[in-house]
């Protein structure tokens, strides 16, 4: 019963802040010149956009099986089920609930921890992080930015520093590190406190890659090509809406949508996203009329094709969203 109002309250919340980023991207647009923006374009560029959308996800897949490595040798194409259906669990359920369903599909198909899986998306995750702010350096030496942009860079960078020290304490000198967190979880309640200092044991599993530097470089080059291919087909959205900004418009898109969907949201990111679309294309003069529309068909070539494979996935490995999402709500 807790779960559950607790699970309705989440919602809700995601929902609201979605509700709030909406009205934020469309307060400023003319109805009829979206309309007339949705009937304009060409959507045949939509089609090289969700290609490149999958064939990222494939390299997740691979990357995700250098980050395995040390406690499964797993091939890219047993991970990419599981990898489909993170992503289409983050665009069906709220507050990224995603990661955790991930780690639980990899879990019952392969039969490894759970932790241990769910700590290499975090490893994973913290590489994503700071690739797109080697991506915004980069972009900043071509145009300066405003200082809101420069503000949320430097915080993102410092807390990255931040966890990846915890991470490499944490493989390093795993007790020592492990009495000093539970000493600081004591002025929380015991039943928290166990709960966080018996998943951070079993999550020092999954951090084993930290010690293999060639694995290290492997990671980071794929998440750069990642990245680079993902911003770059963006281009073929603006060719769809006939816009030819400078290509670091790609990459710098690209990095604020990805810092506004880390906000908490309803399933999808929606709202989160297409305000984070509008605030980029702003920057470089593009009407709200276009870029609210932009960012429709944006979300649409990343959210649909993701989202149905995904599906398809969930149902070939015989797993139920319901009992995944469940686990998910416990884990977290």
């Amino acid at each position: 019963m807790r779960n559950g109002i607790k699970r309705h309250w989440r919602t809700l919340f995601g929902v609201l802040i979605s509700l709030f980023f909406l009205y934020l991207a469309v307060r400023k647009v003319d109805f009829h010149a979206v309309g007339e923006a949705f009937r304009e374009a060409n959507y045949l560029y939509t089609i090289p956009n969700a290609v490149a959308i999958l064939f990222c996800m494939w390299l997740r897949a691979v990357r995700w099986r250098h980050l395995l490595k040390p406690v499964k040798s797993l091939s890219a194409g047993r991970l990419f089920s599981p990898v489909m259906i993170g992503f289409m669990a983050n665009n069906l359920l709220p507050m990224r609930l995603g990661e955790f369903v991930r780690a639980y599909s990899l879990g019952e198909k392969e039969k490894i921890s759970k932790s241990a899986s769910f700590a290499t998306i975090v490893v994973e995750r913290v590489f994503d992080t700071f690739i797109l702010l080697l991506m915004f350096a980069i972009v900043m030496a071509f145009s300066p930015f405003p200082d809101w942009a420069n503000k949320i860079g430097y915080s993102a960078f410092v807390i990255n520093i931040a966890i990846l020290l915890f991470f490499f304490f944490l493989k390093s000198k795993t007790e020592p590190t492990l009495r000093v967190l539970q000493r600081l979880l004591k002025v929380f309640p015991k039943k928290l406190a166990d709960f966080v200092y018996n998943t951070t044991c079993r999550f020092t599993e999954g951090l084993a890659v930290l010690s293999d530097l060639k694995s290290l470089f492997y990671i980071a080059a794929l998440s750069g090509l990642i990245w680079v291919i993902t911003a770059l087909s963006n281009y073929f959205i603006f060719l769809s809406f006939g816009l030819q900004p400078p290509l670091y418009a790609c990459f710098f898109l690209l990095v604020v949508v990805a810092f506004a969907i880390m906000l908490p949201a309803s399933p999808g990111f929606i709202g989160t996203f297409h305000f984070g679309c509008t605030v980029a294309l702003s920057y470089f003069k593009i009407d709200p009329s276009v870029s609210f529309p932009f960012s429709v068909v944006l979300w649409s070539c990343q959210y649909f094709p993701v989202t149905l494979l995904g599906l398809y996935y969930l149902r070939k490995e015989h797993l139920s969203l319901r009992e995944a999402r469940a686990e998910g709500v416990q884990s977290s």
